[in-house]
């Protein structure tokens, strides 16, 4: 009679493009806490540097020396 090898539960590791890993390398990249809060940070830093950009660009917008300076392009760009 045969008998069939042990199984053992093995976890697979996996890479964010979903590409298989060695155990060794997925337990030396730990996934820790750490990560998510870099990223929850980056995204913090990213949004409030792109809202005030924005708020500025709005701010100029209607400033009187804003809307001459592009009236002078304006022209300088129509002259060529």
């Amino acid at each position: 009679m045969r008998t069939t090898p042990d199984i053992r539960s093995t976890t697979m590791a996996f890479d964010p493009f979903g590409e298989p890993v060695a155990q060794g390398v997925a337990d030396a990249c730990p996934t820790a806490a750490g990560d998510r809060t870099a990223r929850r940070v980056g995204g913090a830093v990213f949004w409030t540097l792109a809202l005030t950009i924005l708020a500025g660009r709005i701010y100029a917008y209607d400033m009187p020396a804003v809307q001459s300076v592009v009236a002078y392009a304006a022209q300088a760009v129509a002259l060529r």
